[in-house]
Formats: C-alpha cells, sequence, structure tokens
C-alpha cells in the first residue's frame, strides 16, 4: 500500500549562520575570491600602470610580473621600449647633455627597461633596469666619450629610480586591493550576492536537489512530501516518523 512521507527542514541563508560558522567556509572557501581578485581588482591596477607607462615614457612591448606571495622578493617590475623623442622631450633628464644633445655631439638610439640582478627568483622594482643606447659623434669620439657616457649613465639611474618608485607605489596598491578583495567582508559580500544556497544551523549544506521543489514556510521552514511524517526535533537531532 502507498505510504505518504513528510519532513520539515530548517534551512538558513549564509548571512543567517553564526559567524564562526561563516569563517569556517570563507577559510576553505575563498579560492573563488582569490579568482575574482584577480580579474577584478589586481589586473584593472596593472593595466591602469601600463597605460600610464605609455602616456609617460611612450612605453611599447611591456611585459609586466608581479607576484604578491608576501615572500622574500615579491613586488612588481617589468621590460619594455620607451619611446625616445617622448623622453628626450622631459628637459628634466637631460639638462646636462641639453648642449651635447642640441650640437650633435651624440644621440640617443635606444632607451629600455630590462631586467637585472636576481630575475630569476625575484620580482620586486629593483630588478629592473633603464639601460640607454648612443652614439657618439667620431669626430669628438675620443676626447667626449668618456664624459658623456658618465652623463647618459646619470640620466639612466635617474629614470631608474623613477619607475622603480612607481612599481613601489603600485606594489602598495596591489596588496592594498588584494587584502581587500579577498577579505573576510568581502566573502560575505560575495555570498550574499550570488549564494543561493541553504544551510543547516550548523552550517553543513543542504543538497539544493534535496529542497528544489520544497515548499517554502516563513522563509525558512522548507517541506518537503515523501508519503510519511516526520518530526523533526532540533535539541536532539532526532526523527519522529508517522507511517500513513
Amino acid at each position: 500500500m502507498p505510504k505518504t512521507y513528510t519532513t520539515k527542514i530548517i534551512g538558513y541563508e549564509f548571512s543567517e549562520l553564526l559567524e564562526e560558522i561563516q569563517r569556517d567556509w570563507y577559510e576553505k572557501d575563498s579560492e573563488g575570491l582569490h579568482y575574482d581578485a584577480e580579474e577584478c581588482f589586481v589586473q584593472p591596477l596593472i593595466e591602469g600602470f601600463q597605460e600610464q607607462l605609455s602616456e609617460d615614457y611612450g612605453a611599447t612591448d611591456i611585459e609586466f610580473n608581479y607576484d604578491l606571495s608576501y615572500g622574500q622578493g615579491d613586488g612588481c617590475s617589468f621590460t619594455a621600449f620607451f619611446e625616445v623623442d617622448t623622453l628626450l622631450a622631459n628637459l628634466d633628464y637631460w639638462q646636462d647633455l641639453a648642449d651635447d644633445l642640441n650640437s650633435g655631439l651624440l644621440e640617443i638610439e635606444d632607451i629600455r627597461v630590462v631586467r637585472c640582478g636576481y630575475s630569476n627568483y625575484y620580482c620586486h622594482e629593483n630588478t629592473c633596469e633603464v639601460e640607454i643606447d648612443w652614439e657618439c659623434n667620431n669626430e669628438y669620439r675620443e676626447e667626449e666619450y668618456n664624459r658623456l657616457q658618465e652623463l647618459v649613465d646619470i640620466v639612466s639611474t635617474m629614470i631608474t629610480n623613477e619607475i622603480r618608485d612607481k612599481l613601489r607605489d603600485l606594489k602598495r596598491d596591489l596588496y592594498d586591493a588584494w587584502e581587500v578583495a579577498t577579505s573576510f567582508e568581502a566573502y560575505q559580500e560575495l555570498m550574499a550576492e550570488e549564494n543561493n544556497l541553504r544551510y543547516t544551523e550548523l552550517g553543513e549544506l543542504i543538497p539544493p536537489d534535496l529542497i528544489r521543489d520544497a515548499v517554502v514556510v516563513d522563509g525558512v521552514q522548507l517541506q518537503l512530501d515523501f508519503g510519511c511524517d516526520i518530526d523533526t526535533d532540533a535539541d536532539t537531532d532526532t526523527l519522529e516518523v508517522e507511517v500513513l
């Protein structure tokens, strides 16, 4: 003879769980936050930094590296080619070489950012530096080359220090964004916006298939028709079944 089973399940939204239980979920289920942090917070900052490099230095062929592991050698670095005309337009770099440039005593051929130091292991700002390729007028090469090389090295160091300062600032911004995007509060917001799952009072996930067709009472009481009456005692965690 057919039998009717009925059970009642109390289901909680994530925000209704005790904070301790929410934090347990956060500790074991925050991988999705890391993906969102990378895509929505870290990458936009990097893209903005690259755009600024292009604007300030005419940078092209930018290859960016970063490490946010809180370990030795973490940070940001990049390689790129800088547009010579764009940098020559910034007279602050070339004050000591202005007359030599205007007279044709030397010509700047190429300016680029390269990796240096322990770049195979580290990623911080000190693993990149500026190199400048230049040519001296052959007529004065013997007598002027060493003096000009020293002045070009000064310019190279000046630009290197400038971009390293920018990379330090970016590192700080990236860490700040990462901390916010992967925080417990961010996880709570994510679960409130995207999570339609229900949990028991102790934080155990209620299988969605189990309650998909349930009748919802008062927003938290979920009822299923199994062909018999099952009463749940929340205090003793026992079931009372009445077979009809």
